[in-house]
């Protein structure tokens, strides 16, 4: 049975072919008088004439735009700093994020920083949860984290070296603008990330401790089927709208958390790969594909039958033996990180080895606790033997 939940997506989604020329329209009408424009110093933002068509969307309007710029993959706190000073100088009304996961996560954190008295910080060392933050928009140029309608923040400590989470509705950004054509342009790489990113997401819903199946189970499996069909299709034509059509609705489908509501979500695989992030800066949709197949090979017996199922849903095996099914399942899961040309192993992926005790030490304790994960509740010593599977395993 779902358990009890409460959940308000309120993200306006402004799709299709040009959405980010639409941006002023929607903010005059909502009175927007400034904003703090976030996003990377990435060619592609000039070289495609995005930035301006943006800003010029904006100015016409008669909305004042200040920008952050040189926002990173695993977002900087330093970053997130500099731009809460920037939204409190300048008095803005929205902070507006121009970008994929980094930009927008970077954004939140600015919003929430720019309208509460304490250290941003705190609210992702796990002592205080926002209550308020400036409205956040976004104007979506890849698809992959779902920040554009989640709830989540992440950030990087860069001087700690801790990668941390925050989650509150009044972090869900008010207006997504999504056109999928912008992401033609992607390196392959970007995308193939995006999609491992996407696919992990539904897993972490998936993959719970219920031990029956109810109607959100049935929609993470349509999710996670379409997932790897438009995946595959969207490396092998990057250019057809469509397909990118699909795989962006997609992304913020799979973590604005329609697929997870009233279920024990799990984690651990996102838990181990952000230590990996805040440690080598690795990407993170890398440590997923890395961290993934060995969490799957180490817990899948925990509850076979659900595993046996994912292998036949998604995976269309057709194999009656669960422990077999379910076998198969992770192989696949595997092979298609390997079809998007992502490692699936600390040697394929250059990560090093030599800190793995520092890893698990730090996955363990991310929650205050000592243990993380519902599907099987996992310890240092459990972390620690996943790890040891993702050296060269796979």
């Amino acid at each position: 049975m779902l358990n009890d939940f409460s959940i308000c997506i309120s993200t306006c989604f402004v799709f299709g072919h040009d959405a980010e020329t639409r941006v002023g329209e929607r903010l005059e009408a909502d009175g927007i008088k400034k904003v703090l424009l976030c996003r990377s110093s990435d060619s592609f933002l000039f070289e495609t004439g995005l930035l301006d068509r943006v800003k010029k969307s904006m100015t016409e309007r008669g909305i004042e735009v200040f920008e952050l710029d040189g926002i990173v993959p695993n977002p900087r706190l330093t970053k997130a700093y500099e731009g809460i000073e920037l939204a409190k100088k300048n008095d803005v009304d929205m902070i507006i994020a121009l970008g994929g996961g980094s930009v927008i996560d970077t954004a939140k954190t600015v919003a929430c920083g720019a309208v509460n008295d304490c250290d941003v910080w705190e609210f992702f060392t796990g002592g205080k949860k926002p209550e308020k933050a400036l409205p956040v928009s976004v104007i979506l140029t890849l698809p992959a984290t779902g920040s554009e309608s989640g709830a989540v923040a992440v950030i990087n400590n860069d001087e700690e070296h801790i990668k941390a989470l925050t989650s509150a509705d009044c972090l869900r950004p008010r207006y997504a603008f999504m056109n999928p054509g912008l992401g033609c342009t992607l390196p392959e790489k970007i995308t193939a990330c995006g999609i491992a990113d996407m696919l992990s997401h539904s897993m972490e819903r998936y993959f719970t401790d219920d031990d029956e199946l109810n109607c959100i189970d049935y929609m993470a499996e349509g999710v996670m089927k379409a997932i790897v069909t438009f995946g595959r299709l969207v490396m092998q034509h990057p250019k057809e709208y469509r397909y990118r059509a699909e795989v962006m609705w997609l992304g913020t489908v799979a973590q604005n958390n329609t697929i997870g509501v009233g279920k024990n979500q799990d984690w651990s695989s996102h838990n181990i790969g952000n230590e990996l992030s805040a440690l080598f800066d690795t990407p993170h949709g890398i440590t997923l594909t890395i961290i993934t197949p060995a969490w799957m090979e180490y817990v899948y017996k925990d509850h076979l039958w659900r595993f046996a199922r994912f292998a036949r849903t998604v995976f269309d095996v057709n194999e009656p033996d669960d422990e077999k099914a379910a076998l198969e399942g992770i192989r696949l899961t595997t092979e298609f990180f390997k079809e998007l040309k992502l490692p699936t192993s600390f040697a394929e992926g250059g990560v090093p080895v030599d800190r793995m005790d520092e890893i698990a030490e730090m996955a363990s304790h991310e929650f205050g606790t000592d243990k993380i994960g519902t599907f099987k509740v996992l310890d240092k010593e459990d972390i620690l033997k996943i790890l040891d599977i993702a050296k060269d395993h796979y």
